[in-house]
């Protein structure tokens, strides 16, 4: 539980600081520049969740793919005997 406790501390306190400076930057002259950089980081992010989850949709169709035939084949030797 100390463990979990700590992580989310540390996620409270980056997370702060990312709205800080963006809060900071977003007051000044370069605020169009900040927009347009974190839009490309957010499409970037997103395109990188998007291949995570296709990645493992692929992998768990294969384990599932083995799973079956090991029953198949567990199923007709059971039946053989």
């Amino acid at each position: 539980m100390k463990n979990v406790d700590s992580k989310l501390l540390l996620g409270l306190i980056v997370g702060a600081a990312v709205g800080a400076a963006v809060g900071y930057l977003a007051a000044t002259d370069k605020r169009e520049e900040l927009l347009e950089n974190l839009k490309e980081v957010a499409g970037k992010v997103k395109d990188e969740i998007n291949s995570a989850i296709a990645k493992a949709k692929e992998s768990g169709s294969e384990v599932l793919s083995k799973v079956k035939g090991k029953v198949e084949e567990t199923t007709a030797e059971a039946a053989a005997e």
